[in-house]
């Protein structure tokens, strides 16, 4: 990378100026450690995001349904996954499925969160989607209301190769039986030097973006994430900023009717993470002041073309995901009801939120609240 003697204040005030800054000036950000020069880069975040989206801070009524643990893959960070035969293991039924949807509806959701691990056995007449199609079914013909933000790019890629179909093919067919939203997740960091460390077996780097543009052609909106603060540099950080950035701009400029609707930025748990890769680490839990200026910089340098940003409450704890909201976000999350891929990991958070809870985390910033659906209307 050359030389950068670009100084931080030019930097933030280009992007107060509503210039996109470049990865490189982004990489500046992240290696500032004097604290006049965080704050001013807090700051600057803080002041783009009332900018874009104003002081509101949102949050939806959402459940959780991670329907398997059970997975052919072995990512390095994963706590979550099991073989079939293993203690732990489940995989629930279609009963067990509407149980939870009902359970969501009493609680006022308007949005159930679907993944799973990607378990060979869950196919219906020997194909791979029409087990898919019928974990949607499951819940669309009897709460019709809930809006299914279900399946990562890493799920489509899985179905279609077990049935040798297009992602485009999946992703229609899940689109036509009642999936609302694609969640932006199996992402980690869109590097493949990190992927094959990380998750060797998992979606390369440019499937993953084959497979989000995809859906926004086909006009389904999906989330963004980054898993940050494992094994990955500033500037492979700031390049997968980059190809979010990108793939919102194709998707604009091409007048594509999916967008990403959001940027979660989700640090590393390791407590209960593989022993090579939490060694490797050297920590359990997500350092806050880094998870922090990750988020502002995110903010600066997507603001323009994603505007709405979230923490991890999961990750973070609520009091680290509330300090995220002077940091660039203008969005809590959600209330999740139930979570077990992040908590299985050793997270702190909990796995569930009260709406109450979340209201008064926004009001001691003394900030209005509103809930807001799926895709942010």
């Amino acid at each position: 990378m050359p030389v950068i003697t670009t100084s931080v204040d030019t930097i933030l005030n280009r992007a107060l100026g509503g210039i996109d800054i470049s990865p490189d000036e982004g990489v500046v950000l992240l290696k500032q450690t004097e604290p006049q020069a965080v704050a001013s880069i807090q700051e600057t975040a803080d002041r783009l995001r009332y900018r874009q989206v104003g002081d509101t801070v949102t949050y939806v009524i959402n459940r959780n349904i991670n329907f398997t643990n059970i997975c052919t893959q072995h990512c390095s960070f994963c706590a979550f996954r099991r073989d079939a035969s293993d203690e732990g293991a489940y995989w629930l039924d279609w009963q067990q499925i509407h149980e939870k949807a009902a359970d969501a509806v009493r609680r006022n959701a308007t949005e159930i969160c679907m993944q799973g691990g990607l378990n060979p056995k869950a196919k219906m007449n020997g194909s791979t989607l029409p087990y898919y199609l019928g974990l949607v079914k499951t819940i669309k013909q009897d709460f019709p209301q809930l809006h299914l933000h279900a399946f990562s790019p890493q799920e489509v890629q899985f179905i279609a190769e077990q049935d040798g179909l297009s992602y485009a093919q999946v992703i229609a067919q899940l689109q036509e039986a009642g999936v609302g939203s694609m969640p932006g997740t199996a992402a980690e960091i869109l590097d493949d030097d990190v992927r094959r460390i990380l998750c060797p077996e998992k979606t390369n780097t440019a499937t993953w973006l084959e497979i989000v543009s995809t859906a926004h052609r086909l006009g389904m909106p999906t989330t963004s994430t980054m898993l940050s603060g494992h094994i990955e540099t500033p500037q492979q950080q700031m390049a997968h900023l980059e190809k979010l950035r990108s793939l919102q701009q194709t998707a604009r400029n091409q007048g594509y009717p999916g967008l990403i609707t959001e940027f979660i930025l989700l640090p590393f748990v390791g407590q209960e993470a593989p022993k090579p890769l939490r060694h490797r680490v050297g920590r359990d839990q997500p350092v806050l002041k880094d998870a922090l200026l990750l988020t502002a910089v995110a903010r600066i340098f997507l603001g323009n073309w994603i505007q709405n940003h979230q923490p991890s409450w999961v990750k973070l704890g609520l009091a680290g995901a509330t300090d995220a909201l002077k940091w660039g976000c203008n969005d809590i999350g959600g209330t999740l009801m139930e979570e077990h891929i992040t908590t299985m990991a050793g997270a702190m958070g909990g796995t569930c939120m009260e709406v109450e809870t979340l209201q008064a985390a926004i009001q001691s910033l003394g900030r209005p609240y509103q809930q807001r659906d799926t895709i942010y209307s």
